[in-house]
Order: structure tokens, then sequence, then C-alpha cells
């Protein structure tokens, strides 16, 4: 599905010491979703959505770096509340939680990271604001978004040596991946909501514009990416 959305939220909050902040607040305006690939079948329906939601988010950040952590841990969890009271058109309450840790010895660092999301209550997850998953380092070897359904568990082991130190920014790396996931309530029925296994392996640099990726993934069941990616995964 594509996007195209105009809001305005306001929130308030408060910084947890040096651990990290907790924000909530509320954001509302119109969604324009619309159907970029499959069948007529699985369109998101109304082609304007008027949106309402109560937002929560909690963010605890202790990692060493932002782009290459070498130590620490860092997690995060979020909820997105659409509600008839603030003018939505479709009520629904969505949540995700991530958190990773981070071990060096020497020049050579492992990284494990782990992600939930689902829906609270007994309304589902709209078309349009289902779970997008898949990618580079986000179950590697399947395309950016190909996997979509109303929850998702996932782990990812990531291991990366500096093979290159720099100056003013962080150097060049090169790494492998291990990701196990499920993707569950699939929005096409009878796709599968299976365990999944991918791996990667990767070259990456930092840049002044973020770190930069040229990597290939690959899944058990045969789904094959190569991916240059600019920014930082989850």
């Amino acid at each position: 599905y594509d996007m195209t959305s105009v809001l305005a939220g306001l929130s308030v909050g408060s910084v947890l010491g040096r651990y990290g902040e907790l924000r909530l607040g509320i954001v509302g305006g119109t969604l324009r979703p619309e159907l970029d690939t499959g069948p007529e079948a699985l369109s998101p329906g109304e082609s304007k959505v008027t949106q309402g939601a109560f937002t929560a988010r909690l963010i605890l950040d202790q990692m060493d770096s932002v782009h290459f952590p070498r130590s620490g841990w860092r997690s995060s969890a979020r909820v997105f509340k659409s509600s008839g009271a603030l003018g939505a058109d479709v009520p629904y309450t969505k949540w995700d939680a991530d958190f990773g840790a981070v071990y060096s010895f020497g020049n050579h660092t492992v990284n494990a990271a782990f992600k939930f999301g689902g829906s609270i209550g007994s309304d589902p997850l709209p078309r349009f604001d289902m779970f997008q998953w898949g990618g580079f380092l986000q179950q590697s070897g399947y395309a950016t978004g190909q996997l979509v359904g109303e929850t998702i568990k996932f782990g990812r082991l990531l291991y990366y040596h500096r093979i290159l130190r720099g100056t003013l920014l962080e150097g060049a790396y090169g790494g492998a991946s291990i990701e196990l996931g499920k993707v569950g309530k699939p929005l096409v029925p009878g796709n599968s909501d299976s365990l999944l296994k991918s791996a990667s392996l990767f070259v990456a640099v930092d840049s002044p514009v973020g770190p930069v990726y040229l990597a290939y993934g690959r899944a058990k069941d045969g789904n094959s990416s190569w991916y240059f990616y600019l920014g930082r995964p989850f």
C-alpha cells in the first residue's frame, strides 16, 4: 500500500535522566491509502480515511553509538490507539516493542535484537496499517515490505568486524546476520505464518549522511535479494 497523509500532533513528555524519554500525545488528520501491488480484492476500501489517535512511546537507550554500536542496550515501546472519540473512521489499537543489546571483544561485535508487535482488543488492524516486514536485516532475502500481517515476532543475531578505522566517522565493517521471525494473521488468507529463517552477508561504511550497506540476503524458502541500503535498520 502507498500512503499519503496529512497529520498534526501534540505530545508531552519527560526525560528519564540519562536513560531515555516517555511521551504521551494525540495525532489527527487524513490518510489516503492506495493499493500499489496485488489484486483489487486487497484494496484498502475508502479513498480517504480520517485519523485521530492517542499515542504513547517509551525509549530507553544506553547504546554507545547510533550507527554501529559496540556496547550497551536499547529498548522502545509504542502504542497507537485510533479512537472514534478523536474522529477516527477506523478504531483499533496497535502496539510494537523492540529490544537490542551489544557486546564487543576487540574489533569483533555481537548484536542481538528482538521485535514484537500486534493489536490490543477485538478490533483488527486495518489493511493499510498492518505490519509490513521484510528487507535488509528485517527478514533478509525478502523484498522490503513483502510480508504483511497483523502480528510480528522477530529475532536477529548480528556479527560485524571493523575492517577499517575512521578518523571523523566510524570506519568500515563487514558482517553477517541470522534471523528468525513470524508474521501472523497475514493479509492474504492462506499465506504462510510459519517460522521464517533468513541470513545475510554485508559490508558497511559510515558516511556523512548515515551508514551505507551493500548486502546479500537469502531466506530458507529460496527468496533472495541484493540490497544497497542507506540508513539504520531498527
